[in-house]
């Protein structure tokens, strides 16, 4: 998940005398105030239309980089979207001071270790052993089963936050290495991860791709993990069933799905023994918390990388409707305390945007979007449901 951090302060401002050679290179200067203790300007383009996207970006990233030599942040809005004027508002950089990464390796060996307990519990469950080692096991069988669970889930949490870091990167956004969060053994052994930022991003493509990056590298990850889970799994008869029920009572249970499962289940029904099953391997049950965190950082609402990506694609108003109905849906399929801790989160509904606001992404973009909402759908396991 990557989550801002940044925040301003007063310090002092280049004069409006060096902003506005800035700004006349591009724009004619319509008004400027001091807004909010902050040099503020409504501008518009000396050319009788709004120029293409291409040219925007060049004008914009040029205003950046000038903006950026005077220690401050170039903060564009639309005033009139029709006849090309702008709000262009100056804010104060805000240096930060470099974080400590000791929290961070902390919080990472904390969660291998939970990890590492979850994968334990995995791998001496008496069913598990019976099913999976019908002539005995041994020690090491137990400790690779570990190791390979701990690989697959870390692979998946790791995959999913160098996304957003190596983005923010690439894209200039100042942020930390990611906090690790120990979890439940019982859940996998991690409630996930988070970056946080220090510095905002510049324009609606960063957002967006920071939002994006996290959880479509993740989900590759998990499509790998499923698959070779799967592929380990065991064939189960419905006599086995029965016999592992009365060998082992109240040890064996199962969990609500995703639809990704559901089709997987298709994939390999040919294996699946008439009025059977298949006992799922620890490997895909690391798939299932992949598809967990996948589908819950991908809900479009407040700071939820979904949510920064559909800020990117629709406006504020928009984004917080929007962002309202995905935290009752999170709330109806089971999620309630996630639903009541994004909403919490959600800062009345509104989310920041980048720096500049103006300059729409991409159609491509727009339909990776909704290739994510997609994968939404096919991770989230309703958990809700499994109540009635």
């Amino acid at each position: 998940m990557a989550m801002d951090g940044y925040d301003r302060r007063v310090i002092s401002y280049p004069t409006f005398t060096e902003l506005s050679n800035i700004l006349t290179q591009w724009f004619d200067i319509l008004h400027n105030v001091l807004e909010h203790g902050m040099p503020t300007f409504i501008v518009k383009w000396r050319e009788d239309h709004v120029p293409s996207k291409e040219r925007q970006r060049e004008v914009f990233d040029e205003l950046d980089a000038r903006a950026d030599a005077l220690n401050s942040w170039a903060l564009v809005r639309w005033r009139n979207k029709e006849l090309g004027e702008y709000y262009i508002r100056f804010v104060p950089i805000e240096t930060q001071e470099k974080s400590d990464s000791t929290t961070n390796y902390i919080l990472f060996i904390a969660t291998l270790a939970t990890m590492g307990i979850g994968g334990f519990l995995q791998a001496t469950s008496p069913v598990f052993l019976t099913l999976f080692y019908p002539r005995g096991w041994n020690l090491f069988d137990v400790f690779l089963t570990t190791i390979i669970f701990m690989a697959s889930i870390m692979g998946i949490i790791f995959t999913h936050e160098m996304g957003h870091y190596l983005t923010a990167q690439n894209r200039g956004i100042e942020a930390t290495l990611p906090y690790f969060i120990p979890g439940l053994p019982e859940l996998g052994g991690t409630f996930g991860a988070f970056i946080q930022q220090k510095s905002p991003p510049k324009t609606l493509r960063d957002l967006y791709d920071l939002g994006v990056a996290g959880p479509l590298a993740g989900f590759a990850v998990t499509l790998v993990v499923l698959l070779t889970g799967f592929f380990l799994s065991v064939p189960v008869t419905a006599e086995q069933l029965v016999a592992i029920e009365n060998a082992f009572p109240n040890m064996t249970g199962s969990l609500p799905v995703p639809y990704i499962f559901v089709l997987l289940e298709m994939l390999f029904q040919d294996s699946i023994p008439a009025g059977g099953t298949i006992y799922l391997h620890p490997v895909a049950f690391a798939g299932w918390v992949g598809c967990l965190v996948t589908a819950l950082n991908l809900f479009p609402a407040s700071q939820l990388d979904g949510g920064h990506a559909l800020r990117a694609v629709v406006d504020s108003e928009q984004h917080k409707y929007i962002g309202y109905a995905a935290i009752a849906l999170m709330f109806l399929l089971g999620f309630f305390l996630m639903a009541i801790l994004v909403f919490l989160l959600s800062r009345g509904g509104e989310h920041p945007g980048p720096l500049n606001d103006t300059i729409p992404i991409s159609n491509g973009r727009k339909l990776v979007f909704v290739l994510a909402m997609i994968i939404l759908i096919l991770s989230i396991p309703p958990l809700g449901f499994s109540f009635f």
